[in-house]
């Protein structure tokens, strides 16, 4: 377990190193990703709406070199609502990372908010599309599915710090 905080630490020391306009840049990527890799769509029409506009507003705000985004007056609250009240499974895991990325919080994506973006996305996943388990004993195998979201996300994260 150690092990595993240790390799959580260098990540967030990495992304330290990293301008913020690149930190955005790499969360829009996972964002984007995780959404176009989805096994089925979003279907909440409010959240799938509210994905749409997130990740373009997003994707708008890496392409003027920003730090984070900036949205329109009450989107932010309204991707936090939504998180709350969507009953869609990985819903409020997206919502989250998607909210992470705006201005309400910061001038910029910290390292640690960029972390926990990557680990939502996992989540989001996860809980979509896996079967709820109770830990008993070893841990379990991870699926080949969970094991192709983690080598994303290690390509991306080399990719950005390599």
């Amino acid at each position: 377990m150690q092990e595993a905080w240790d390799d959580l630490n260098q990540v967030e020391a990495a992304f330290g190193k990293m301008p913020g306009p690149h930190r955005l840049a790499m969360a829009a990527e996972l964002l984007e990703w995780t959404v176009a890799n989805f096994r089925t769509p979003i279907a909440d029409p409010v959240v799938s709406d509210l994905v749409a506009r997130a990740t373009a507003t997003i994707r708008e705000a890496v392409g003027r070199g920003a730090s984070t985004a900036t949205g329109q007056d009450g989107f932010t609250t309204a991707l936090f609502e939504a998180s709350e009240e969507t009953e869609e499974v990985g819903a409020y895991e997206l919502l989250v990372s998607l909210y992470l990325c705006f201005d309400d919080l910061d001038p910029e994506i910290r390292p640690d908010r960029l972390t926990t973006v990557f680990d939502q996305c996992y989540q989001a996943d996860l809980r979509r599309y896996s079967q709820p388990a109770i830990a008993v004993g070893d841990a379990r195998e991870i699926t080949p599915r969970e094991q192709a979201i983690l080598d994303f996300q290690r390509a991306l994260i080399n990719r950005y710090t390599g």
